[in-house]
């Protein structure tokens, strides 16, 4: 994927040198596209965390014993037993330090829906990364947003 997108743009540029556009032009239309990419990013990212935030309000905290680290999917994640009902992490299981924070039949304070009819829960690690991630992401939002009347006082 990464290799047809430059092959891509190696092309185009070739192809935009060919016709005579000037080698200026074509750098600060590429800086405009590569900041414009970053900047649809930090926007992604913020949406992210803020949607998870609000989803966060519905939900209702329980606490649930600790089973397994579960490797069958994309990532692995944690499982937690809540009665009679196993709950998987919605976020990643910590890589780093891992028989230290997931530790076997201890109870955890987990979040979990309101419904039955999902059965996704959030620890206190997932918590903690929506934490730093809501604040890191509008934070840098908040950059961006200087950044970008900054240069349009510029102009």
């Amino acid at each position: 994927m990464i290799l047809e997108i430059v092959l891509t743009v190696v092309i185009v540029v070739a192809l935009l040198l060919f016709f005579g556009v000037s080698p200026g032009t074509i750098l600060l239309v590429l800086g405009i596209v590569v900041l414009g990419l970053i900047a649809l990013t930090i926007l992604a990212m913020f949406l992210f965390f803020v949607l998870t935030d609000a989803a966060l309000l519905f939900r209702k905290p329980v606490k649930g014993t600790f089973l397994r680290v579960d490797d069958s999917g994309r990532f692995d994640h944690a499982v937690y037993q809540v009665g009679d009902a196993e709950y998987s992490c919605n976020f990643p299981a910590e890589s780093f330090g891992r028989k230290r924070i997931y530790q076997e039949n201890k109870q955890y304070l987990l979040l979990i829906p309101r419904s039955e009819k999902r059965r996704t829960a959030y620890d206190r690690h997932s918590l903690m990364i929506i934490a730093v991630g809501t604040l890191f992401s509008a934070l840098l939002l908040g950059l961006m947003i200087l950044g970008v009347s900054f240069f349009r006082s510029m102009v």
